[in-house]
């Protein structure tokens, strides 16, 4: 064990180091990539959404009525006459629709040569007219003579609230035959928008936006580690892309991006505790790593294997007993390595083992109670067939001729139940049956019973379990239609890859309290005698149904008191090419 430690510190020592310096490097260059290629975005960004305002800042230019209302504003006035509501609202609608959708924009204002503001902001927000038009902003506009100009952080006078500092673009607007100037069109933008382009959960640096003559775009407070000498002697620090330098005694690391289409200027300074404050803490983990290496070392091979050894002997014993027979033995998991990994697989297999016994069994069982049911009358097969053969060779020689359907129904009745050649049968031989033991219910009920069918083309060959419709559709007649009458239909159709059998009548139905007790013994697959709808032809049709496919398949019900009872089941399509299929109805003996 001491060897072992020893091992594992040198090599903990010599990794970590390695791990450590190289680490360090490859953290500086990559905090410089990123913040070059940050700083770039966040320009090309700012520069896309100025292309933007400046398209935007041209739409005047191109509307017919906004020219024709700036040259009826073209004289200066002292007076406090506004414009009309007809104007204003004009205007108001024309602006509104630039700036849809834009929530980062403050506002966009028109304004006349008289001092006239049409804005998309109310009265209680802009003033209508301002009479003070010889600020910076508006020289700078007029200096540009109709070339787009983006003004740093400024507090416009036409806002009610003088506090209120916004960048924009704007433009002097001219009458397009004439050049003579119209006025100016400036559109406001919000700190909001600078936040949502610089916002990054990751970054930790200070972000500085100035335009091509270092005045501030972003952010709006000042900030005290960096002033306005500084800015002025940026154009004197030479850097490619990036730089260190020291700020207020503390080392920063500078990327600086001028943009070629604005101008504007994005400053990045990120503090080096930052830069390395990644690496400090893997220098840390490092050191802790190789304290707890030692101590793991020290008890590794006391605690190791102990237990690998017991579950392994566990394992072996449990085995042992599944071979005398024993399938209720369990191995208890105690850990997630191979060996837990060997004992989930053999705790799988035994279940899986012990499932299809319980299930073969079961399934046994099922059938035979269900065939039992069914051939009840079978005492002496071949009596009952010579005796309902005499009784219709005498219905014939009479001329009573529903008495010898009546009973050439009942002999196919007896011979398709009693046949124990075939478990699984076509839906067509199904439906033979039904119509059989239909015409003889005819003849209780006369015309009052109806029938009709609704077969998808091809389904006709499709396997199912035999005797699983009859059951339902005798329910549906006692339970639904004998008191009344009524219609049944058997509606076959194939989704999916199933097959869908729905048996509906229109008879008395059920209440909402019987169909939830139906359905809970249909879940449950128990009957009670004492219910009108007892659920025992549902309930054995479901378990068969589950038994023999799965529990993905079976019957739904659903009905309504005095508007019919539906039975839908819904099988796997087999075919009798499927030999793996019919061996699992065919295995299973009563």
């Amino acid at each position: 064990m001491l060897v072992f430690s020893l091992l594992i510190i040198l090599t903990a020592t010599l990794l970590g180091s390695i791990t450590y310096y190289q680490f360090a490097k490859s953290s500086q260059v990559r905090t410089e990539e990123y913040q070059i290629q940050l700083a770039n975005q966040m320009n090309q960004n700012l520069n896309r959404y100025i292309k933007e305002m400046q398209i935007i800042s041209l739409s005047p230019l191109y509307d017919l009525e906004v020219l024709e209302i700036l040259k009826s504003h073209q004289a200066p006035s002292e007076g406090t006459s506004f414009p009309p509501a007809s104007e204003r609202i004009k205007l108001w609608r024309y602006i509104s629709s630039l700036i849809h959708m834009r929530n980062e924009i403050k506002g966009i204002h028109i304004l006349a040569n008289d001092g006239t503001i049409f804005s998309n902001l109310d009265s209680n927000t802009v003033m209508l007219k301002v009479f003070e038009t010889n600020n910076d902003w508006v020289k700078k506009i007029k200096k540009a003579d109709g070339e787009w100009v983006l003004l740093p952080l400024h507090k416009p006078n036409y806002y009610i609230q003088k506090d209120v500092s916004v960048f924009s673009v704007a433009r002097l607007i001219r009458d397009p035959s004439t050049y003579e100037p119209l006025g100016m069109i400036k559109i406001d933008l919000k700190q909001d928008l600078i936040n949502e382009i610089v916002s990054n959960p990751n970054s930790k640096s200070h972000i500085f936006i100035v335009d091509q003559d270092n005045q501030f775009i972003y952010p709006n407070k000042e900030d005290k580690i960096i002033e306005q000498s500084f800015l002025s002697e940026l154009e004197t620090i030479k850097v490619r892309n990036y730089t260190n330098i020291p700020i207020n005694g503390t080392d920063y690391m500078m990327v600086y991006n001028q943009s070629s289409y604005s101008g504007v200027k994005t400053i990045m300074l990120t503090p080096h505790s930052t830069i390395f404050s990644e690496v400090n803490n893997v220098k840390k983990l490092i050191i802790l790593v190789i304290f707890l290496g030692m101590l793991v070392s020290l008890l590794l091979g006391l605690i190791l294997s102990k237990p690998l050894v017991s579950s392994i002997h566990r394992l072996r014993d449990a085995m042992d007993n599944v071979k005398k027979g024993n399938l209720a033995q369990r191995v208890i998991i105690s850990s997630n390595d191979e060996i837990g990994q060997l004992g989930t697989g053999f705790n799988h297999m035994i279940n899986e083992i012990d499932r299809l016994v319980s299930e073969v069994y079961k399934t046994g069982l099922r059938e035979k109670d269900a065939e039992i049911r069914a051939l009840q009358s079978q005492m002496n097969p071949h009596f009952l067939y010579n005796t309902l053969e005499s009784i219709n060779m005498l219905a014939i020689t009479n001329g009573n001729l529903d008495v010898s359907d009546m009973v050439s129904s009942l002999g196919r009745l007896l011979r398709y139940t009693i046949d124990n050649s075939s478990k699984v049968v076509t839906l067509d031989e199904e439906l033979a049956f039904i119509h059989s033991y239909l015409a003889i219910q005819k003849v209780r009920m006369g015309e009052e019973l109806q029938y009709r069918e609704e077969i998808e083309e091809g389904s006709q060959h499709v396997l199912l379990p035999k005797l699983v419709l009859q059951p339902l559709v005798e329910n549906a007649i006692i339970h639904g239609i004998f008191k009344q009458g009524g219609h049944i239909s058997i509606k076959v159709y194939t989704e999916n890859q199933l097959l869908k059998i729905e048996i509906t009548d229109n008879g008395q139905g059920v209440t909402l309290e019987q169909l939830t007790k139906l359905k809970t013994l249909i879940e449950t697959q128990q009957s009670s005698s004492t219910e009108k709808h007892n659920g025992i032809a549902l309930s054995n049709v479901h378990g068969r149904i589950q038994l023999l496919y799965g529990n993905q398949y079976g019957i739904k019900i659903k009905g309504q008191e005095q508007k019919g009872f539906s039975v839908s089941l819904t099988l796997p399509i087999r075919y009798r090419t499927d030999e793996a299929d019919l061996q699992i109805f065919t295995s299973i003996t009563p």
